[in-house]
């Protein structure tokens, strides 16, 4: 990714057909073990085990992630009406980048920050700081909820979320990476070029300029949460990078 942002559309199935494979090699040895034990009979229960827990790892693997990311930070639904701006710009945007309305949260903490996670374009949340709702102008908030839906349309979303459950299954990751599941999330570009994608939503770099401005301003850091996502945050909650924001802020001003 250097140039351009390449569309995708990774399914959290696809992470269960990787963490599915380790459990139908296995299925297959009991398979054999049982046919050689009881015959026919047994190559027949053998497979029936085998593919009702393949499917059942299939379906279940991306199975509670989402509630595990916002128990981690701690965040609540944006329903209140200190978070109503955000609820608007969010439903306007949905239909303007053609992704569908993620759930929304609000994190309690003075920072200005946002993270995106999803298994699937069907199941994503956006999660604000209570400090990016307050500090923001309307149009810096657009900029960067437009950033946002960028993310969950370029794909790479998907696939960082899902490294959680794979920290636990280096099975999984294996096969995963067999299968071709990989990430640009380190590209050096990506924030810049995720940047500029998202003013092309708004039609106006000063509001995302300006957001990036009052992280800078008011800080960034957020102590909650997996360090796997720390990419996922409109700005590195971990250790904020001057220079990173500086940069690309002036790369919108160029527009």
């Amino acid at each position: 990714m250097t140039s351009t942002l390449e569309q995708s559309t990774p399914r959290s199935t696809s992470y269960g057909a990787a963490a599915a494979l380790p459990l139908a090699f296995a299925g297959l040895v009991l398979t054999a073990a049982l046919a050689v034990v009881g015959g026919l009979i047994g190559l027949v229960v053998g497979l029936v085990i085998t593919a009702v827990a393949v499917v059942a790892r299939m379906r279940t693997f991306a199975t509670g992630i989402d509630a595990a990311i916002m128990g981690q930070l701690g965040a609540i639904p944006a329903d209140g009406p200190e978070a109503a701006g955000l609820r608007n710009l969010a439903e306007g945007l949905s239909a303007t980048a053609g992704v569908p309305l993620p759930e929304l949260f609000v994190l309690d903490t003075p920072s200005v920050n946002l993270l995106v996670v999803g298994t699937d374009s069907e199941h994503a949340a956006i999660v604000a700081t209570s400090g990016l709702i307050s500090q923001l102008s309307r149009v810096e908030l657009e900029g960067v909820v437009a950033r946002a839906f960028v993310q969950l349309r370029q794909g790479d979303v998907f696939a960082a979320t899902m490294s959680l459950r794979l920290e636990s299954a280096p099975a999984t990751r294996f096969f995963a990476a067999l299968l071709g599941h990989r990430s640009n999330l380190n590209d050096a570009d990506r924030d810049v070029l995720v940047d500029r994608a998202a003013v092309m939503l708004t039609r106006y770099p000063p509001g995302l300029i300006g957001a990036l401005g009052a992280c800078l301003r008011v800080g960034a850091m957020v102590s909650a949460g997996s360090p796997s996502l720390r990419r996922l945050w409109l700005v590195d909650p971990i250790t904020v990078d001057a220079d990173a924001l500086t940069h690309r802020m002036e790369a919108l001003r160029l527009l």
